[in-house]
């Protein structure tokens, strides 16, 4: 089988040499190049799969060969490396066609990892190293999580503000703590703030802070979480849900980086990255007059998309796996699912998300004690579950009233038969028998 052919485009020996070097030793045919211009040279005689690409590089640029490169060869992966970067020249690479990005000085495993993650995912190519599956808490190796987890190393470079988008339960937090985490600020805190959850009237005060005496409950002073946070990282989740007036004062505080807390006649330098995220359409809420369309441009930055459950089913059988470790008992080894029971998981639609199905995981691992969860433990538990939900949103009747009805309308529709009834309700025939004891039911 012919070995996968490489071309690195340094003007720097030492790290041509490297690259080289790994990259043999990984198994790939390497070529290269001290120019752009010789790159494409190279690329126009030879079937490239990779290519390393400097940014900075005499007669042709990295960005410039890039795009040539692209045309010649679609499919090629590009990863590009530079001692002069920023996000904004990294973004720009992604952009234009890149796999990934690395920062000089880099390792070698910084390298070997790089590639790798240029080939997870891509049809009719084993990966040439192996696999990794979880990075900082991001679990998944579909195209839409290396997407992400590309986005999240480049945003971490720098600091631009960031607006993290996505729908409930798809982890934004976790990528806004994946961000800081990465940072040079990650030694420093880390404050998560729920919008949704402030009220009002105190959504100033818990940004800003406020003096004693500036309002009716003002009892002392409060420094504000801008503030706290010291030189670390401000997540504002569900930044929607601030109040109009508290967003005019958060646009000027990012402008200026300076806030003036309530009451206070002073300002002062804050220090803190701000982030923030929202699971609803902000450009909806600009047109609605819900959101200021200044500070939407302000945090828009940088924008990152975490994508849907549905739009990876491909991961879940690794998030199945990466929830059972997580809550394994104590001293017994970890349960498994049987193919089929993963099999009927990838097949739902998960409006919540990865928060649904790591809720659904630890329910079964807690309720089904064998060590292999079969199909049926599934369709049981979820046919229990949509039954809940069901129950849940029933505002009229009481509990018992909707549990009731839905027993005999299983009996009806199976004439009679309580075996099928209780197979088409999910539960143990002994269960069904309890209930219809319970509600005076008569065999």
């Amino acid at each position: 089988m012919e070995r996968l052919k490489v071309l690195i485009a340094d003007d720097e020996p030492t790290i041509r040499d490297t690259c080289t070097r790994v990259l043999k030793r990984l198994g790939f045919a390497t070529f290269s190049a001290s120019s752009g211009t010789q790159a494409i040279d190279i690329a126009k005689e030879q079937s490239i799969g990779l290519a390393v690409l400097d940014i900075k590089m005499p007669e042709k640029d990295g960005l410039e060969t890039l795009g040539e490169l692209k045309k010649m060869r679609p499919d090629a992966r590009v990863i590009m490396i530079t001692a002069f970067g920023s996000v904004e020249s990294a973004i720009q690479a992604m952009r234009s066609g890149a796999s990934d990005y690395l920062l000089k000085p880099f390792s070698i495993k910084d390298l070997e990892q790089s590639v790798r993650r240029a080939f997870i995912g891509r049809p009719g190519v084993t990966d040439p190293i192996g696999k990794e599956h979880e990075f900082m808490g991001l679990v998944g190796k579909s195209p839409p999580m290396l997407e992400l987890r590309r986005m999240v190393e480049l945003v971490s470079l720098g600091d631009a503000t960031a607006l993290i988008i996505g729908e409930t339960g798809t982890g934004k937090e976790l990528v806004a703590r994946a961000i800081h985490q990465l940072s040079a600020r990650a030694n420093e805190p880390f404050i998560p703030i729920d919008c949704s959850v402030i009220g009002e009237r105190i959504a100033e005060s818990e940004l800003f802070g406020h003096k004693k005496g500036s309002f009716t409950d003002a009892h002392s002073d409060k420094v504000g979480l801008l503030d706290a946070a010291g030189k670390g990282t401000v997540f504002l989740d569900e930044i929607t849900n601030i109040p109009l007036h508290v967003q005019a004062k958060l646009l000027r505080a990012l402008q200026e980086k300076e806030i003036r807390p309530i009451g206070s006649t002073e300002t002062r330098q804050f220090e803190a990255r701000v982030l923030a995220a929202s699971n609803s359409d902000l450009v909806e809420a600009v047109n609605a007059g819900r959101f200021r369309e200044d500070l939407f441009y302000r945090l828009h930055v940088v924008p990152i998309y975490v994508p849907p459950l549905r739009a990876r089913k491909e991961d879940i059988p690794l998030l199945i796996e990466h929830f059972i470790r997580k809550y394994s008992r104590p001293n017994m080894p970890p349960q498994k699912f049987e193919s089929e029971a993963v099999q009927v998981l990838g097949s739902l639609g998960w409006p919540g998300n990865v928060r649904e199905l790591e809720s659904f995981v630890r329910m079964t691992t807690t309720v089904v004690l064998a060590p292999l969860i079969t199909r049926g433990n599934v369709e049981q538990l979820l046919a229990e579950s949509y039954r809940m939900k069901g129950r849940a949103e029933e505002k009229v009747r009481s509990l018992e009233e909707a549990e009731k009805e839905a027993i005999l309308t299983a009996l009806s529709r199976a004439g009679g038969d309580k075996h099928k009834a209780a197979k088409a309700l999910g539960l143990a025939v002994s269960s069904l028998y309890r209930k219809l004891k319970k509600f005076g039911i008569a065999d």
